[in-house]
């Protein structure tokens, strides 16, 4: 048993060893400063100006009337009464036209809608000033 032990150890750190040989170090460069100063380098992006409210619950058509699940990161901005709010698919096509209303309760918001039909599961975003 002594000795099974002691050929285990000894092919564990042959492996070890031998591993160890053929491990590369690769080393980036940086680029010269002059590719780098390209238009498309200096381009800066902004964050979009859409914050995402929530998504829809349930619709009324009958009614007009839209249920918003709200995100726990919802801008309390958005959802003052009369804040308008537009519905869009998880491909980013708009889908109708909301209008908060006073209707909240917890994380549950009431809209009107303004056009277009939403249907549940619609992103639900914010056109910030």
């Amino acid at each position: 048993m002594n000795t099974t032990a002691r050929l285990l150890t000894l092919l564990a750190v042959s492996v070890f060893a031998y591993g160890c040989q053929h491990i590369r170090i690769v080393r980036r460069s940086s680029p010269p400063r002059a590719a780098t100063a390209t238009p498309a380098a200096t381009r800066t992006f902004s964050p979009s100006p859409r914050l995402i409210v929530g998504r829809v619950l349930a619709v009324d058509p009958a009614r007009g009337f839209a249920f918003v699940d709200l995100g726990s990161d919802a801008p309390p901005a958005a959802l003052a009464e009369g804040t308008e709010l537009t519905s869009r698919t998880l491909d980013l096509r708009d889908t109708a036209q909301l209008r908060a209303s006073r209707q909240l309760r917890g994380r549950t918001l009431g809209a009107t809608v303004i056009s277009g039909q939403p249907s549940p599961g619609d992103e639900v975003v914010w056109h910030a000033p």
